[in-house]
């Protein structure tokens, strides 16, 4: 009889959607200063352990800054998140799927340790089709 396959459900590749309200200017470490317009941004990231931990961490304000996401989620409210069951390998892939369609907001966001040229996108029509 085959075995089901074993899944770690705290372990995946992510979507964070944020909100922001209004326009602001933010410091994103040694990345520099970036003007965001308001409206949706989709943050695209991977957790290989504590998922959960690390979306609930993109939910909260205050916080230490210490990853790039983390300057944006201490303006922008975390409105949701779509979780895919998938290695750490497919981070860059999904990243890659949403540029093809979505403004890659700030060069190198949350792509330190890959070849991405970033993880953040702007959604400007996100609210129009829902």
């Amino acid at each position: 009889m085959d075995e089901a396959p074993s899944h770690d459900f705290d372990a995946g590749v992510y979507i964070a959607v944020f909100h922001l309200r209004r326009a602001h200017t933010i410091r994103v470490g040694r990345l520099g200063r970036f003007g965001l317009a308001a409206g949706v941004y989709l943050y695209v990231g991977s957790a290989q352990r504590g998922l959960s931990a690390r979306l609930a961490r993109h939910g909260r304000r205050n916080k230490p800054l210490r990853w790039h996401v983390d300057y944006l989620s201490a303006r922008a409210a975390m409105i949701g998140a779509m979780v895919f069951a998938r290695p750490r390998e497919r981070e860059c892939e999904l990243a890659a799927v949403l540029a093809g369609r979505l403004e890659r907001i700030i060069p190198r966001f949350g792509s330190s340790d890959c070849g991405c040229g970033g993880h953040l996108f702007y959604a400007p029509d996100f609210w129009s089709g829902l």
